[in-house]
């Protein structure tokens, strides 16, 4: 006996919707966040890398307006300490260095309406930042501030995540 095309179709939106169900995925909405607003109050910069604090400010407001999140000092209070900045080697050739990476921590204080807190130590972009140099000096200071502003980027959204989840 051959099922229609259609009847294959619907058992396997059946089978694949009860394999997902139990697997510990769920789809999170913005109407479903038990806070949404949130309030940066301080951006410490520690490191000697001038203009971080200002840089973290501007990308993780995009990245909480992506998340659902309002800026509203009525929600959860955020304090944020840039505790290291560190820009290495990765690859060297014939003597010049032409692969580096960025990374960045932080230390993350919450504070919840409900008067509770949360200390999130040493974050840090989840994966690794980094930029092929090429030989002008410009270059490379272009592709450090690019790469730098991604790895703020993906700070916030792991901040976020643990937020969400």
């Amino acid at each position: 006996m051959k099922l229609p095309v259609r009847g294959i179709g619907l058992l396997s939106v059946f089978i694949l919707t009860v394999l997902l169900s139990g697997c510990g995925y769920r789809i999170v909405k913005s109407k479903d966040l038990t806070y949404r607003k949130i309030y940066l109050r301080y951006v410490d910069n520690l490191t000697t890398e001038p203009g971080l604090q200002d840089t973290f400010r501007t990308v993780f407001f995009e990245e909480a307006l992506n998340h659902g999140f309002v800026q509203d000092s009525g929600g959860i209070v955020m304090d944020v300490k840039i505790t290291n900045y560190n820009m290495r080697t990765l690859t060297v050739k014939k003597d010049r260095t032409v692969e580096y990476s960025i990374d960045i921590l932080a230390d993350v204080h919450l504070e919840f309406p409900d008067g509770s807190s949360r200390d999130l130590n040493r974050m840090s972009s989840e994966f690794l930042e980094s930029f092929i140099a090429e030989k002008a000096v410009q270059s490379i200071q272009a592709q450090r501030e690019l790469t730098t502003e991604k790895a703020l980027r993906d700070l916030s959204q792991r901040i976020l995540i643990e937020l969400i989840y």
